[in-house]
């Protein structure tokens, strides 16, 4: 991902700013805890040090429904999606 990349998605997720690309070791690069879809939710971009891979870390704060997940799903994906970035996969643990 380039600056210009994480800076979109920093700003599209409405995450803080954390994190420098340039530092290998840099692992968390941004977050919040916002109300997405009607769910509260605690979102963290991390960037694994050792593949260089990138993942959204989506926390609920509280206990929805599964429709609700599928909709706060849905709803970070078209924000990810509308800052250039393409989901590659959808991981859930409950």
């Amino acid at each position: 991902m380039d600056r210009a990349t994480l800076g979109r998605l920093r700003a599209t997720l409405g995450l803080n700013e954390v994190g420098r690309l340039g530092d290998d070791w840099d692992e968390l690069f941004g977050e919040v805890k916002r109300t997405i879809a009607g769910v509260s939710a605690s979102v963290g971009l991390w960037r694994d040090v050792d593949s260089q891979g990138w993942r959204l870390d989506i926390d609920l704060l509280a206990e929805p429904g599964d429709s609700d997940v599928q909709d706060l799903l849905a709803a970070v994906r078209a924000e990810v999606e509308a800052a250039g970035v393409e989901v590659v996969s959808i991981a859930s643990r409950r």
